[in-house]
């Protein structure tokens, strides 16, 4: 899925590619951005974590707008394949 963030520093529009993944037994959200590693992304308590040791300088900022981003589809559940909103 094509998701569209806003990076907070630049203020330049990005599209990045998140993939639904198991995470430890948690739907975690694979974020795949031109010119970085890739990072799974998970959902507690209201608040995005980044699972993967990151080593990127991705800023807090950023990483709260992909949050944002994803959002809307964070109850995907990938082993029915539907999606909650």
């Amino acid at each position: 899925m094509l998701i569209n963030v806003k990076d907070p520093a630049t203020h330049e529009d990005m599209e990045l590619d998140a993939q639904p993944e198991d995470y430890n037994g948690e739907q975690g959200w694979r974020i795949l951005a031109p010119s970085k590693d890739s990072f799974v992304m998970v959902e507690k308590n209201g608040r995005w974590n980044v699972m993967d040791d990151l080593d990127s300088g991705l800023s807090p900022a950023f990483l709260e707008a992909i949050g944002q981003a994803l959002h809307p589809v964070a109850r995907y559940n990938h082993l029915s394949g539907s999606e909650g909103v």
